[in-house]
């Protein structure tokens, strides 16, 4: 089996889906974006079946190897920067067959009691539904999530970890060359930004890499065999913890064998201080969930879209009501419409688990109101008191 599984993910066939999935899960606007080799999704779909037979042979003939990753760096509202790793299309096609392969031979192996994340069957809204469920029983809460995680991890560990977990030892060697994946460095400027990030050389692993979620569940495997012997009521998504007791006493204890079984990975978690992201919830008080707050509401647990989440939303949005913004998002009057609707259809398919969802639907329909009104009157100097009810629903302005 293990001499097959090679051929099987360099395979045309298997190849050829990954290619699929890519191009259909990219957006047309970002089909130009290039990675390290100046090659993008749009010059890829020129002529797949030729690369895609390139990228077949290089497999099965031990001859390919992976590129650096294209680093893009976001500046963020606190001033400092959001990297995004960029791989090359064709890395993106073998990580992502790759993937496909584990998935369907250890997802059911990783798919723990306490693991959501990234997992086939398995959603956010899954993770939220058991944490609801916990709480009820065990109403206190610890909140934590591991430091720097995905920049922390020890790929010593992680190696040692995917061979002793995966039996196809012909994957091996492919799966070290993704791990050991680093950012090419195209300025001094950039370099520093990126080291300001606490990214080092030969530690860590890249975000933005198909294989990336795969490699966390890999690592933290002997940490959800410990929460599991020691049966704690746990949800993990990826490197965000929650855990459920019934004793602010018992949250500390459960904080302190966290930080002794991660410190045998390497790993931390934040120290449990106040304006710490490890707190300590009672059971009246909403504790932070990917982004929800499990909250009291008659006498049960339920997700809510907290305020602080809202706002974040809100700002979000409201982006768009720059035309110096849209035209850098490649949006024009075109196709404003649909990239409205199409960032709040996606901010309401997220959340639609909150028990508060028709309140977050009204409030997206008014920010959406609130960027037209914006660009009409404030951009592009529409008298908008003027206007007819026939031009304002042209315009898709409430009446």
């Amino acid at each position: 089996m293990s001499s097959n599984a090679l051929d099987e993910v360099g395979s045309l066939g298997s190849l050829k889906k990954s290619w699929g999935s890519i191009y259909r899960k990219s957006r047309p606007g970002s089909r130009n974006s290039v990675g390290a080799d100046g090659e993008s999704i749009n010059d890829f779909a020129s002529d797949p079946n030729g690369r895609l037979l390139r990228l077949s042979r290089e497999l099965k003939n031990h001859t390919f190897c992976f590129s650096q990753l294209r680093p893009h760096l976001i500046p963020k509202t606190n001033g400092k920067d959001r990297l995004i790793c960029v791989p090359t299309v064709r890395d993106r096609v073998v990580q992502r067959a790759l993937l496909n392969f584990l998935s369907d031979h250890y997802d059911k192996v990783l798919a723990n009691r306490i693991s959501y994340g990234f997992l086939r069957g398995r959603s956010v809204k899954d993770a939220v539904h058991a944490a609801c469920e916990l709480r009820t029983s065990h109403p206190w809460v610890l909140k934590t999530d591991i430091s720097s995680f995905f920049d922390r991890i020890d790929r010593n560990i992680l190696e040692k970890q995917f061979k002793k977990l995966i039996r196809e030892r012909s994957l091996h060697r492919i799966l070290t060359g993704a791990m050991h994946c680093e950012v090419a460095t195209p300025s001094v400027s950039a370099t520093r930004r990126i080291k300001r990030l606490g990214i080092q050389h030969g530690r860590g692993v890249r975000q933005g890499m198909p294989l990336s979620p795969f490699f966390a569940n890999v690592v933290l495997h002997p940490f959800d065999a410990n929460i599991i012997e020691r049966r704690l009521n746990a949800v993990r998504y990826a490197d965000d913890l929650i855990f459920f007791a019934n004793s602010k006493s018992e949250c500390a204890d459960i904080y302190d064998f966290c930080v002794s079984s991660l410190s045998k990975l390497d790993l931390e978690l934040p120290p449990l201080t106040p304006q710490s992201k490890s707190v300590i919830f009672a059971p009246n008080e909403p504790a932070e969930f990917l982004g929800l707050g499990i909250s009291l509401t008659s006498n049960r647990y339920v997700p809510r879209l907290l305020n602080p989440q809202h706002v974040a939303i809100q700002i979000s949005l409201l982006q768009l009501a720059s035309v110096k913004e849209l035209l850098a998002r490649r949006i024009t009057l075109s196709n404003l419409g649909r990239a409205i609707e199409n960032r709040i259809s996606g901010y309401i398919s997220a959340y639609e688990a909150c028990e508060n969802i028709l309140e977050l639907e009204h409030n997206l329909h008014l920010i959406g109101q609130k960027i037209r009104r914006n660009l009409y009157s404030k951009e592009l100097k529409i008298p908008l008191a003027n206007l007819s009810n026939d031009a304002r629903a042209f315009l898709a302005l409430d009446s």
